[in-house]
């Protein structure tokens, strides 16, 4: 086997982000009396993955932005409520949604009696832990690593130097970081030194200038090479 550890990213690689998203955008909305339509979705969405881009890059901070993003949205589509009461009530949904990538569960089925298996993300550790506690996905990782545990999120080196300590200190040439982001997941793996594979789920053109070790469409492409 080429690699010993398999690194997985959790939002839009293992767990299904957008579709978790969606139903606790949707379900705090309900409950200030909104109603839901597609179009939230697409420019909270937009927001969102600003955000998270501010909070990589050590623009922002966590606290910032767990209701910040929400300000914004409101502002975007005229609403008056409060942001932070807000942010709280879609935590809370956001944390009871399990729902999987297509092929996730059966994929590491497969995996964990041929790899050691890790889950490392960028995340708000109350709502990982619960998604992860909910869905039973905690069972097939020896090691987890949170940014909002550690305290500094991918891609930044600390982030996998906590990792690799937390591992005891493998081989990064056997090493292998599996991911949707092409900046916290791909550019982060590459940086410090180990393969990383970018899961373009989407099929996404590339907005950054890298070039990840592997690219894949689907989960069980990872077969044609693991």
């Amino acid at each position: 086997m080429k690699y010993d550890w398999l690194l997985f990213d959790a939002d839009n690689t293992i767990l299904d982000f957008n579709e978790a998203q969606s139903y606790a955008l949707r379900e705090a909305l309900t409950e200030i009396g909104v109603i839901f339509r597609p179009a939230h979705n697409q420019v909270y969405d937009k927001i969102n993955r600003s955000c998270w881009r501010a909070y990589e890059e050590g623009k922002l901070s966590k606290a910032l932005l767990r209701y910040k993003r929400f300000q914004l949205f409101f502002m975007e589509i005229g609403l008056k409520d409060d942001p932070e009461a807000f942010a709280e009530s879609y935590l809370v949904h956001l944390s009871q949604s399990t729902a999987m990538m297509e092929g996730a569960m059966d994929l590491l089925q497969t995996l964990r009696s041929k790899y050691q298996l890790a889950l490392v993300t960028n995340g708000i550790k109350e709502v990982q832990r619960s998604r992860l506690e909910l869905s039973g996905l905690g069972d097939y990782f020896s090691y987890i690593a949170i940014s909002d545990e550690i305290g500094v999120a991918k891609p930044d080196a600390s982030f996998f130097r906590h990792v690799f300590q937390g591992l005891a200190h493998p081989s990064k040439e056997r090493t292998l970081i599996i991911g949707d982001n092409l900046n916290a997941d791909i550019r982060g793996g590459l940086d410090f030194g180990i393969h990383a594979c970018w899961f373009n789920y989407d099929r996404r053109e590339r907005y950054l200038e890298v070039a990840p070790t592997y690219e894949i469409t689907h989960l069980t492409d990872l077969y044609s090479f693991l």
